[in-house]
């Protein structure tokens, strides 16, 4: 009995010292890059690249290229004067920019037929101190977008921050007033649509001709503080939309409330209405086809 559990400790301590020498020699890199294009730029270029180190030892980096096909080289990163020290277990991600063209022998060379063929194989190789290291190996990302396309009851959602120093109100308010104090401090106060109901200031309360619009209420906050109802020493009112737009661009369509779905009701019904999505819209693409070649 002594002697298989000495060998059973054997065993655990032979296989542990195995996992510890494996864990910290060689290199075991991960990557992931994306391949795009710009409306302003003939050539596709990588978008970004990512790198993980799955060792418990670092990895000295010197350049980053994106290998097309079986000889083709396009560096992504130079990092020869200051090589870049990927840590054990730590990622890296470096974004990257459209290119004007790629040039090799001081002429210029197109790639966009291998970039955006499937047939050829695209990997991110490594110039390291240990030598090439070929990221063979991809990181497994995962984004529910990936699932809407599976199942289009799933619903990709974004909160939609403000970048802007006005502060945070919603998506509801009408208007900002910012109201510069005697002593230099700006009071800043949201104006929503209905306001006219709710005592928003002290000494009077907004009308529905006020909050027609944006030069409405200007002047009559202006008018309110000339009569000494507010104390302050300049009026400026901001469009609520406005401020919206400039944050979000178009902004939103229209405003849905979030039903309750069951997994019963996501996982069957939603996966037969997203085939028969994908059913409808094979022969609406069917028929456009037609509809083309007939024209021509």
């Amino acid at each position: 009995m002594v002697s298989y559990i000495a060998l059973v400790i054997s065993v655990i301590a032979l296989s542990v010292a195995i996992r510890n020498y494996l864990r910290k020699s060689g290199i075991h890199v991960k990557g992931h890059f994306t391949i795009s294009s710009s409306a302003y730029a003939e050539d596709q270029y990588v978008d970004h690249f990512t790198l993980e180190n799955f060792k418990d030892r670092s990895v000295i980096i010197f350049k980053v290229f994106l290998r097309v096909g079986p000889n083709y080289y396009i560096e992504l990163s130079n990092f020869e004067h200051e090589p870049k020290i990927l840590k054990s277990y730590e990622s890296f991600t470096q974004i990257l920019g459209p290119v004007d063209y790629y040039s090799l022998n001081m002429n210029r060379i197109k790639l966009n037929q291998l970039l955006s063929s499937k047939e050829v194989k695209t990997f991110l190789v490594l110039s390291t101190s240990n030598g090439k290291y070929v990221v063979k190996e991809w990181i497994q990302r995962w984004d529910p977008i990936t699932d809407f396309f599976n199942n289009h009851f799933t619903a990709p959602i974004q909160s939609m921050r403000s970048n802007n120093q006005n502060g945070y109100y919603g998506a509801d308010f009408a208007y900002l007033v910012k109201l510069l104090m005697e002593n230099g401090y700006i009071k800043t106060v949201p104006i929503y649509s209905e306001d006219y109901n709710y005592p928003r200031f002290q000494n009077f309360r907004l009308t529905q001709e006020s909050l027609k619009s944006k030069g409405n209420l200007e002047e009559f906050l202006i008018d309110q503080a000339i009569r000494g109802n507010i104390n302050c020493v300049n009026v400026e009112v901001l469009d609520g939309k406005e401020i919206l737009s400039k944050s979000y661009g178009l902004g939103f369509a229209k405003t849905i409330e979030a039903k309750r779905y069951s997994w019963f009701t996501y996982l069957v019904v939603g996966k037969i209405v997203t085939k028969l999505s994908s059913i409808r819209f094979y022969f609406t693409n069917r028929k456009r086809r037609k509809g083309y070649k007939a024209s021509k």
